[in-house]
């Protein structure tokens, strides 16, 4: 049998691991010496980069998590203090009480995912792939494709059609995100139609004699039913996250991707959410030149960087909202929700129709929160605080520093699904990997639809779906014997 190893056999930190640290530590120095960064704020800095450090790289999913958590929890911070940019929410100067117990809470919090790591050290070691068996899918495969396009379609009859979808996203950008919503009611229908490029992808490259030509066009189909399903909607999600879990799908179950072939895929994953931050906006490119003009004319936000400055610092970074959480919880008249957003969050998945007075989410203590100091100007806020920040909003500063367990938690689960007689759970393990990294982005409602989305909807479906069947060309070559 052969096999195919998905990690090295190193158990160090990477060169670009130790680069981002370099570069974390090498910007708060540069800040202190512009005076754009004071000392405390750069030591604090340096001793959250060399925390993360600290944490061994496992395998590769860890190695990856190191470089997520020194850019979001390092690099970005720092850079958005030395750059002063507000977006939506005042910044808190860098010798305020919030901003300096934000990176002391941070680093304990570190410690104590590294700490969850260490004892789960067994369960974290580098796995083996089998890709002796070919993989395939049943029938029903292809009734989940159906049923997902469906939804796309009857989505598009019920909206009136591609231009009127286009007319009634850019009214909601005129008017409140948070008050008005075209989808309102078809929750679980959108979710199922984000689902329909990964079916279409696996119905066309799972097949018994699948051409080079199929497999083309199963990639390319991910960006066309992806912008129909979820990118005319302003969702850059559901075409981003289709084109990870396509590239997984075939390198777990096809033919393993080469790293500099894993790495184009992701920058170009990146590039793709860059590029389509104004689309979200309602900014085309008609005029390149004054992109940040009228971005800032659009949001009423003068940013050092324009649309980057929003990626950057609001799309892959917290601190600004969890700075300002931890002014609030302070404060003696903040009442501690006591895990109360939680029950809204699971409440959440039950269609509207059939609970129609459904608890609150998250939005009702984070909208409290920035009320008085935000500037947007709906009722209610749509900024995310990350789940440590609403674990910071619902249980205090212990509870900040609690919730880094829960990353540990994913990264064992991911790496115990990729043993080789767990093959048929794949399709759940590839969805659990952005777990570890959006639990730091997203707040317990958006984690509860992306469980529907991705898990329900896709992973768990398609666990049941795929079949392998022994692969003869590769027994042989083995000196075995087949089945």
């Amino acid at each position: 049998m052969s096999a195919a190893r998905l990690t090295g056999p190193r158990d160090r930190t990477s060169i670009p691991t130790l680069l981002l640290a370099v570069v974390a530590v090498l910007a708060a120095v540069v800040g202190l010496f512009l005076g754009r960064v004071n000392g405390i704020t750069a030591i604090l800095a340096a001793t959250l980069a060399l925390s993360i450090l600290a944490i061994r790289p496992r395998n590769e999913v860890l190695r990856l998590f190191k470089m997520f958590l020194l850019v979001t929890f390092c690099v970005l911070p720092v850079w958005q203090l030395a750059s002063g940019d507000e977006i939506y929410l005042k910044l808190l100067p860098q010798d305020s009480a919030a901003v300096m117990l934000w990176f002391l809470l941070s680093i304990a919090g570190i410690w104590v995912l590294k700490l969850s790591l260490d004892l789960a050290q067994r369960r974290l070691g580098a796995r083996e792939f089998d890709m002796s068996s070919k993989a395939g899918v049943t029938v029903l495969a292809y009734f989940f494709a159906l049923a997902s396009v469906a939804a796309i379609v009857f989505i598009y009859v019920k909206l009136g059609g591609y231009s009127h979808i286009v007319e009634l996203y850019d009214e909601r950008l005129q008017n409140s995100v948070t008050d008005y919503d075209p989808l309102g009611g078809l929750g679980v229908l959108q979710a199922l139609a984000n689902t329909a490029p990964l079916w279409i992808f696996v119905c066309l490259t799972l097949r018994p004699r699948a051409s080079k030509l199929m497999t083309a066009l199963a990639f390319i189909q991910l960006g066309v039913l992806g912008w129909l399903s979820s990118g005319v909607f302003g969702n850059r999600q559901g075409i981003i996250f289709v084109l990870i879990f396509a590239t997984l799908l075939y390198h777990f179950l096809i033919k393993p991707v080469s790293s500099r072939t894993g790495k184009i895929a992701a920058v170009l994953a990146t590039v793709i959410g860059l590029a389509l931050m104004p689309f979200k906006f309602g900014i085309d490119y008609s005029d390149l030149g004054e992109i940040s003009a009228r971005f800032a004319d659009q949001r009423a936000l003068e940013l050092s960087m324009g649309p980057v400055s929003f990626f950057l610092f609001r799309d892959l970074s917290r601190f600004d909202v969890q700075t300002q959480t931890i002014e609030t919880v302070m404060k003696t008249s903040y009442d501690l929700p006591m895990g109360r957003s939680f029950v809204g969050a699971a409440a959440a998945i039950v269609p509207k129709m059939a609970w129609d007075d459904r608890p609150a989410t998250f939005a009702q203590e984070k909208s409290n929160i920035v009320s008085d100091i935000g500037q947007s100007t709906g009722d209610q806020t749509t900024l995310l605080f990350g789940m440590p920040g609403e674990f910071l909003a619902n249980f205090g500063l212990f509870g900040y520093v609690l919730a880094f367990c829960f990353p540990a938690l994913f990264l064992v689960a991911i790496n115990v699904l990729g043993k080789p007689h767990h093959r048929k759970w794949l399709p759940l393990k590839i969805v659990l990997i952005p777990l570890p990294f959006l639990f730091f982005l997203f707040d317990s409602n958006v984690m509860a639809y992306y469980a529907v989305r991705w898990i329900v909807l896709f992973a768990l479906p398609m666990a049941f779906v795929l079949r392998f069947v022994e692969d003869r060309n590769e027994t042989v070559a083995s000196g075995g014997t087949s089945s």
